[in-house]
């Protein structure tokens, strides 16, 4: 399985809003344990002050990713990139 390192920011208060609602939703039907098989978090951080968040994932595809994040497209701008590994990433942000 490959790392990347997903961005995303929301487009506005709003749309932070209503994301934070489908969040809940999603929690109450499992949430995590609903994620695709082949997609494993390694970590996660959201920045509810200004509406963004990075994440570590480790995933057999871009697909994979896709089908974990794709209902949120219409809230936030995501970007996925391919990372070496967690360390890596958090260097970055240091």
């Amino acid at each position: 399985m490959q790392s990347y390192l997903i961005t995303y920011k929301f487009y506005d208060g709003e749309k932070q809003e209503k994301g934070g609602e489908m969040l809940i939703e999603w929690y109450q039907k499992g949430g995590p344990q609903n994620r695709p098989e082949g997609y494993e978090v390694q970590s996660w951080i959201f920045l509810p002050q200004n509406g963004q968040g990075h994440s570590v994932v480790k995933a057999d595809s871009l697909e994979t990713i896709w089908r974990q994040w794709r209902p949120w497209r219409i809230f936030m701008d995501i970007n996925i990139q391919p990372c070496a590994n967690l360390e890596e990433t958090v260097e970055f942000f240091k």
